[in-house]
């Protein structure tokens, strides 16, 4: 009997692994959402009038979206539909945004030194604005989904230390009998006692068996 109850007791620890595990999981997905949302709202940020979701405040995954969406739109405006990596490290005189990394080629400056290619500059900051912002958001929404698989581990968790339990009142009688259920054992014990105890005749009338 008491290796038997090993294997409920198992399953209940199972079940309260399972039911931290949800615990710190919601914790976790809430202090990330927290923290990313925090710092979108500490940066101040308002998506322009242009923008998919105009004249607010970045603070969500839609928000935040939107304004990688804009800033993305205006640097490939002002970059001529050209990357970063299409682009040469100096402007020329022509003012063409793909410029030249060719110093000789290049605009020069008062001093004669060849002056930076102020489009591909742009381009630089515009991708790492979009690429924060939309981590931002991809971060959040991650966070939900870490909080959502935290409350199913947990609500498992207390499934199984509830079949866990169950399954322990089945055969251990004073835990059957706190949580109310029948013990295997004593419906065995029920089914092989008689419910009465046969007479036969005898030479001087009826008698019990057991006598």
């Amino acid at each position: 009997m008491k290796n038997v109850s090993l294997y409920p007791k198992f399953i209940i620890l199972i079940g309260i692994i399972m039911g931290i595990a949800g615990l710190i999981t919601v914790g976790t997905g809430i202090y990330i959402n927290s923290f990313v949302t925090n710092q979108l709202v500490a940066q101040g940020v308002v998506t322009p009038e242009d923008a998919s979701i105009p004249n607010t405040p970045v603070t969500n995954i839609p928000t935040a979206l939107s304004m990688a969406n804009i800033i993305g739109h205006h640097a490939a405006e002002r970059g001529g539909g050209l990357t970063y990596a299409q682009m040469g490290r100096f402007a020329v005189e022509s003012g063409d945004p793909a410029g030249t990394s060719n110093a000789d080629e290049a605009l020069k400056d008062a001093n004669g030194a060849p002056v930076p290619n102020a489009a591909r500059d742009l381009q630089l900051t515009a991708a790492g604005l979009v690429t924060s912002l939309s981590v931002s958001a991809m971060a959040i929404g991650l966070s939900y989904g870490a909080i959502l698989l935290g409350v199913a581990f947990l609500l498992l968790g207390v499934v199984i230390v509830a079949l866990g339990y169950m399954l322990l009142g089945l055969i251990t009688p004073a835990v059957a009998e706190k949580y109310g259920i029948s013990p295997v054992a004593d419906s065995q014990t029920a089914e092989s006692t008689p419910d009465s105890v046969p007479a036969v005749a005898g030479k001087h009338g009826m008698k019990s068996v057991a006598n």
